[in-house]
C-alpha cells in the first residue's frame, strides 16, 4: 500500500503530469466555451434577417439571371458557420457553384460568417433552361437538433425563348378589304413608292445615298439626307392566337405535344417583340391553362412595352393544355367587330369551326395566316401556308 502511494506521489510530482493536467484543464475550458456558444447561438438565431430576390423580374429562356441573397445579424452576438439552405427548381441551374441534391431535388447551400451587426450580400448566377413561372418560398438555417425556417419569397418569370421567324414567308402585304396594306409587319424591300427627307427614327438601311448625294449643300431641303419612302398600312394591328386543341384519336406523345407548343410560343414571342417595336398594336389569345385554373387567355391589341411584358409574363406562367374552345376565342373578336388586323394562328389541327370563323374574320377585312405547329416543330424557319 505504501509503495502504491509513493508511486502515485511520484506521478503527481512529475512534470509530465502537470502538463497533462494543464492540457485537460484547457480542453475542458474550451469544451465548456463551445457548449456555451452553441446555447447562446441558438438563442441569438432570432437576430438573423434573411431575404433574397432576383435581379430582374423576368428573363427569356436560355438567358442568365442573378439571385441575390442578403443576410443581416441584428444582434451583438457573433454568429459563425450559419448555413442557409433552400431548394431550387431544377429548371434554374446554379452556375459556378456546388449544389447538393436531396430526394432528387437540387438545393443551394450558402455559408455565412456574421460579426455583430454585419450585413452580407451574395450573388449567384443561374441559367434559365425552361420557360415557366418559378417561386422560392422559404429557406432554412440549420442548428442543433433541426432547422429554423426563414420566409424569403422570390419569384421569376422565364419568358419563351425568342426565335426569329422567316420574315418574308409571314409578311402580310396584301389587300385588306378596301384598305391596302402597304406597310407589312415586315417591310417588303420592293415596296418603294418614293423618296422623302430624313426624319428622326429612320434607320440607316432606309437612307438612299444616291439621292442624298444629289441634294445641293445650300439647298432649301430640311435635311441633306434622303430616305426611301414606304407607304404605311391603314391599320397596324396584329393578333396572335394559339390553339392547343388536339382532336380525340390523334396520336402524339406528350413530349411532342409540349415541344411543339414551346416552339409556337417562341415564335409568338418573337412576333410580338418585332411588332411592338415596329409600332404595331399587338394582342394575344390562347385556349391554355393558367395557374389560377382558368382555361383561356386573352389580351386585346395594345402598343405599349408594358403591354408586351404583361403578355410575356402570362406566356411564362401558362400551361400547354387543351382548354376552352378555340372557336369561342375567335367568336369573341367576331362579336367585337375586329377588322383591319393581321391575324396569325398557331394550331395543331385546322378544324371546321376554326375555318368557318376565319372566313368570317376575312370578310371583316382581316388578313389571316395559319401556321401549323408541326411545321415549326423541327426548324426555326416557319413553313406556314396562307389560307386560300
Amino acid at each position: 500500500m505504501i509503495e502504491f502511494i509513493e508511486a502515485v506521489t511520484r506521478i503527481v510530482q512529475s512534470p509530465g503530469f502537470r502538463v497533462a493536467l494543464v492540457v485537460c484543464g484547457i480542453a475542458l475550458f474550451i469544451f465548456l466555451l463551445i457548449r456555451l456558444y452553441l446555447r447562446l447561438r441558438t438563442a441569438n438565431l432570432v437576430n438573423i434577417e434573411y431575404e433574397r430576390h432576383f435581379a430582374v423580374e423576368g428573363v427569356y429562356e436560355g438567358e442568365e439571371v442573378e439571385l441575390i441573397e442578403i443576410i443581416r445579424n441584428r444582434g451583438f452576438f457573433p454568429l459563425f458557420f450559419v448555413d442557409v439552405e433552400s431548394y431550387m427548381p431544377a429548371e434554374l441551374r446554379v452556375m459556378d457553384y456546388e449544389t447538393g441534391q436531396t430526394g432528387g431535388r437540387p438545393y443551394l447551400l450558402s455559408r455565412f460568417q456574421l460579426l455583430p451587426y454585419m450585413q452580407i450580400r451574395r450573388r449567384h448566377k443561374l441559367k434559365c433552361v425552361k420557360r415557366g413561372y418559378y417561386t422560392i418560398q422559404t429557406a432554412s438555417v440549420y442548428d442543433r437538433g433541426g432547422s429554423v425556417p426563414l420566409e424569403s419569397p422570390a419569384e421569376l418569370y422565364v419568358y419563351p425563348k425568342v426565335i426569329p421567324m422567316d420574315l418574308y414567308r409571314l409578311a402580310v402585304g396584301r389587300m385588306q378589304g378596301e384598305y391596302t396594306s402597304l406597310r407589312p409587319l415586315y417591310s417588303d424591300p420592293f415596296s418603294l413608292s418614293g423618296i422623302r427627307d430624313y426624319r428622326f427614327g429612320d434607320t440607316v438601311s432606309q437612307i438612299n445615298f444616291k439621292a442624298s448625294a444629289r441634294v445641293p449643300m445650300s439647298g432649301s431641303s430640311a435635311s441633306p439626307l434622303k430616305v426611301n419612302h414606304r407607304d404605311f398600312c391603314a391599320s397596324r394591328r396584329l393578333m396572335i392566337y394559339m390553339d392547343f386543341h388536339l382532336p380525340v384519336g390523334t396520336i402524339m406523345t406528350s413530349e411532342d405535344y409540349e415541344r411543339r407548343a414551346e416552339r409556337g410560343l417562341s415564335f409568338s414571342s418573337a412576333l410580338m417583340r418585332d411588332a411592338i417595336f415596329t409600332g404595331y398594336a399587338v394582342g394575344f389569345a390562347a385556349n391554355c391553362k393558367l395557374p389560377d385554373g382558368s382555361l383561356s387567355l386573352r389580351f386585346p391589341p395594345d402598343s405599349s412595352e408594358a403591354h408586351l411584358m404583361e403578355m410575356m409574363r402570362a406566356m411564362a406562367a401558362m400551361i400547354p393544355y387543351d382548354g376552352a374552345s378555340f372557336a369561342s376565342l375567335l367568336e369573341y373578336d367576331l362579336v367585337d367587330g375586329m377588322a383591319d388586323t393581321e391575324v396569325v394562328i398557331f394550331c395543331y389541327v385546322q378544324g371546321e369551326e376554326m375555318l368557318t370563323r376565319i372566313a368570317e374574320l376575312e370578310r371583316l377585312g382581316n388578313s389571316v395566316k395559319i401556321v401549323p405547329l408541326e411545321a415549326v416543330d423541327e426548324a426555326e424557319e416557319v413553313y406556314g401556308h396562307e389560307k386560300s
